[in-house]
């Protein structure tokens, strides 16, 4: 017999389109385990009206992505997708926001908590870097404010991403720290990846913005190594696409036929070349935005048993020092990049096996400590 519905809010791209999507998920399952049905509300860049299920899935439905400032504004004062699941589900008990503005967690908090439902917050990152508007520009900034150190204080309960994140809301009369989960027995990390014998391949997989990824960094390490038999491979973007993003950046035409861009995947796609690649990498620079964050990509590459070559930010470092499954940064330097790629490709001999660090079932006991 079910405990309660949960209902999980935010602008994730159901049902796994975005790492955001794969944690809301992720940490659904442990709902589920404890006894919790999970429902679901995302955001689509569809245009259309209202409320509408998810193909396939029947505790997942969707809205459409505000495109004006006016209607983001309408977006964030309105609770009006989380009612409208309150009424089709009359057992609701929890309400868990996902990175919305401190006004929507407001709003959420004097229309639920009359009718006694408690509305937490799940916090993954602390960024005032948003697209759109001059408004709504300076509106991020001044959220993110309110964000990283009031949220707490408004909301029955948090999650939170990071240990820094922790440090910031010890305060918290309800607090849950959660790193980007997985399900290890899914199928997508169990995959056979096509063979690149006698090929050392690097990969990298995401969406870089410019601001977030160094992805600029990893392609000049690459680019300065030119070793033979060795590939980067870069999902997520085209090399149009990453031209735009990095113009500074050049590539040798000696080089070019190393360096492949996949663009979009989808996320099983993704996982198997992840799979498949002899190191993953990824450089961000040390500062709040990273810092308190937790790199979903880190989880991922991580679960797939393959040495990473990153920056110590976050908690990332903790877990590649204790483990030794990669190379862990000092600075992000060209020299120091490709001097840790040569050393890869050096050891390449360590077997790949999947690891379950980020398996959502290890974290269901403090899970189920929170929701008590």
């Amino acid at each position: 017999m079910s405990k309660g519905t949960i209902v999980y809010y935010g602008g994730f791209s159901l049902p796994d389109k975005s790492a955001s999507a794969n944690r809301v998920v992720s940490n659904g399952k442990i709902f589920s385990r404890l006894g919790y049905k999970t429902v679901f509300i995302g955001a689509s860049d569809d245009s259309f009206d209202g409320l509408r299920a998810v193909d396939g899935y029947e505790n997942m439905f969707e809205h459409a992505h505000p495109n004006s400032t006016k209607q983001w504004l309408n977006h964030m004062l309105s609770v009006e997708h989380i009612e409208a699941i309150v009424k089709e589900y009359n057992d609701v008990c929890k309400i868990i926001l996902y990175n919305v503005p401190m006004f929507t967690l407001l709003k959420a908090k004097k229309v639920f908590s009359k009718r006694n439902i408690e509305v937490c917050y799940d916090c993954t990152e602390w960024t005032k870097d948003t697209d759109g508007s001059l408004p709504k520009r300076i509106f991020k900034a001044f959220d993110e404010i309110l964000i990283s150190n009031f949220a707490h204080k408004a909301a029955d309960g948090m999650i939170a991403i990071s240990s820094m994140m922790e440090k910031k809301y010890k305060s918290s009369k309800n607090l849950l720290i959660l790193p980007p989960l997985v399900d290890i027995n899914d199928e997508i990390w169990h995959q056979i990846p096509e063979s690149h014998e006698g090929i050392f391949e690097f990969c990298f997989a995401g969406i870089p913005d410019g601001k977030k990824e160094s992805l600029d960094k990893v392609v000049e390490a690459f680019c300065s190594i030119n070793k033979k038999n060795t590939l980067l491979r870069i999902i997520g973007i085209t090399e149009s696409e990453f031209n735009k993003i990095y113009p500074d950046c050049f590539i040798p035409k000696n080089v070019r036929n190393k360096i492949t861009f996949m663009g979009r995947l989808s996320h099983e796609e993704t996982i198997k070349y992840v799979l498949g690649c002899d190191c993953y990498i990824f450089i961000r620079r040390s500062d709040k935005r990273n810092n308190a964050g937790f790199p979903t990509k880190f989880a991922e590459s991580f679960t797939c048993g393959v040495p990473i070559i990153t920056t110590d930010v976050s908690d990332v470092g903790e877990y590649i020092r204790k483990s030794g499954k990669g190379s862990l940064l000092k600075d992000m330097t060209t020299q120091n990049i490709s001097e840790a790629m040569l050393h890869r490709i050096e050891s390449k001999s360590q077997s790949k096996t999947p690891d379950n660090t980020f398996h959502y079932e290890s974290f269901i006991q403090p899970t189920e400590n929170w929701l008590k």
